[in-house]
C-alpha cells in the first residue's frame, strides 16, 4: 500500500467528523453504503450492506439530506450546507459537504461522497448573515431551474425550425427517387424502410418538441393547461390517456401552479422515454391541507432500490432531483414506486404539494378522457 492509500484509509478510520459514501437509485433515491466509524458510533448502526436514508435517522434529519443531496445531483456540482442534525445524541448545527463522483467514460454522476462537520459551539455564526446566504442558496436553486426551462425551449424550437424540416426534406426526397427507380422491388423495400425510419423520427421529434416547451398558464389557468397539455401529448405519442383534476387548483398561487406543471411535463416526459406504455392516467385531489398528484402507466416498471450502470441500465437525467427540488421548495414531497419485475404493473408518481386555502368539500369531478379514449384501469403497483 502506497503512502497516499495508506493516508486515505487512517483518514477514513480516525477522523473525528462523519464521513460517508451514497448510492443513486434510478428514480433519484438515495442509500448510504459506507460510513466511517465515527459516523456508525453517533447513529449506533453498522452498515454491512446499503440502507436508505431514512433508514438511519430521524425523518427530518433524513429529509434535511436528501435535499442537499438533490441540489448535488441536479446542479452536478459539490455544494455545502450547514443544517442542524440530530446525530451524536443532541441536536447541533454541522457543515455538510456533497461531492458528485462520476462514471470515468459515460460521465453521469454515479454516487456521491461527502462530510458532516460539527460546527463548534464557541463560534458563534451572524443570524443575518446565515438567513442572506439561505436565501440566497435558494434562489440560486430556482435559478437553475429556470435556465433548465429555458435551454429546453430553445431546444424545442431548434428541433422544430430546424431539423423537423430537414426530414421533411428528406422525406421528400424520398418520393422523388421512388418515382426514379421506377419497378423494382428489392430498392421498393428498402424505400420503405427508410420511409418507416424518417417517419417514426419525424413523430419523436414533435413529441419531444411538446414536451420540452413550457406551457403557459396565464391564459387559461392550471386546469384547463393540464388538460390541454395531456390532450396534446396522447395525440403525439398515441398514448391513451385519463385525467381527473380538481377545479380548486387554479387557487393556488402562479408560483405553485407553475410546479404542478413542470412536474406532469416531467412525469409524462419520463413515461414517454421509458416506460414502455399503452395508458397514463393524471389525476390530482385536493384535500384540506394538500393537494395531491398521481402519474400512473401501465408501462415496464423500474427499478426503484438498486442503482445500476452499463448500456442497459434507465437514466433519467436530472429530472427527477429537478422535481423534488421544486417541490421541496414549497413544502412538498415527491414519491415515486414501481414494479421492475417482468410483465411489470407501471410505475406510479406521487406528489403532496401543501395549501393553505378554505375549500368547501364538493363533489369529485368525473374522470375525463383525452381525445384518444381511456379503455382500461391502470392498476397501481405495490
Amino acid at each position: 500500500m502506497g503512502p497516499r492509500p495508506a493516508y486515505h484509509k487512517l483518514h477514513w478510520m480516525h477522523a473525528p467528523e462523519y464521513l460517508f459514501g451514497m448510492q443513486i437509485s434510478d428514480v433519484g433515491q438515495f442509500f448510504y453504503e459506507s460510513m466511517n466509524p465515527a459516523f456508525e458510533r453517533s447513529l449506533g448502526i453498522s452498515i454491512a450492506s446499503e440502507r436508505a436514508i431514512h433508514e438511519c435517522m430521524s425523518e427530518e434529519d433524513a429529509k434535511s439530506i436528501c435535499a442537499s443531496c438533490d441540489a448535488c445531483v441536479a446542479t452536478g456540482r459539490s455544494v455545502r450546507y450547514r443544517q442542524r442534525l440530530t446525530l451524536g445524541g443532541r441536536r447541533r448545527e454541522f457543515d455538510t459537504t456533497i461531492n458528485p463522483v462520476r462514471d470515468s467514460q459515460s460521465g453521469k454522476i454515479v454516487k456521491l461522497v461527502g462530510s458532516h462537520r460539527a460546527v463548534e459551539e464557541r463560534v458563534t455564526v451572524d443570524a443575518a448573515d446565515g438567513t442572506a446566504k439561505r436565501r440566497a442558496a435558494a434562489g440560486l436553486e430556482l435559478r437553475l431551474l429556470s435556465l433548465q426551462e429555458e435551454v429546453q425551449q430553445r431546444i424545442a424550437s431548434d428541433l422544430h425550425d430546424s431539423t423537423c424540416q430537414h426530414l421533411i426534406a428528406a422525406s421528400l426526397n424520398m418520393m422523388r427517387l421512388r418515382r426514379a427507380i421506377g419497378d423494382n422491388d428489392h430498392a421498393e423495400r428498402i424505400i420503405d424502410d427508410i420511409d418507416a425510419s424518417i417517419d417514426r423520427a419525424q413523430r419523436e421529434i414533435r413529441a419531444f418538441t411538446y414536451l420540452l416547451h413550457p406551457q403557459n398558464l396565464l391564459t387559461d389557468g392550471l386546469k384547463i393547461t393540464i388538460e390541454q397539455f395531456v390532450d396534446g401529448f396522447s395525440a403525439r405519442t398515441s398514448l391513451k390517456s385519463s385525467l381527473q383534476i380538481a377545479p380548486e387548483v387554479d387557487r393556488l398561487s402562479y408560483e405553485r401552479q407553475r410546479a404542478v406543471l413542470r412536474v406532469i411535463q416531467e412525469a409524462l416526459a419520463n413515461v414517454f422515454r421509458h416506460a414502455q406504455a399503452t395508458h397514463v392516467k393524471v389525476a390530482m385531489e385536493a384535500t384540506d391541507t394538500h393537494f395531491k398528484l398521481r402519474v400512473a402507466d401501465n408501462g415496464r416498471g423500474m427499478p426503484t432500490h438498486q442503482a445500476r450502470s452499463g448500456p442497459k441500465a434507465v437514466s433519467f437525467g436530472v429530472g427527477i432531483p429537478a422535481m423534488r427540488a421544486r417541490l421541496r421548495q414549497l413544502g412538498g414531497t415527491l414519491e415515486i414506486r414501481s414494479s421492475s419485475a417482468k410483465g411489470g404493473r407501471g410505475t406510479t408518481l406521487r406528489a403532496d404539494l401543501p395549501h393553505c386555502l378554505s375549500l368547501k368539500r364538493t363533489r369529485q369531478p368525473a374522470q375525463r378522457q383525452s381525445h384518444l379514449g381511456y379503455d382500461g384501469s391502470i392498476v397501481e403497483p405495490h
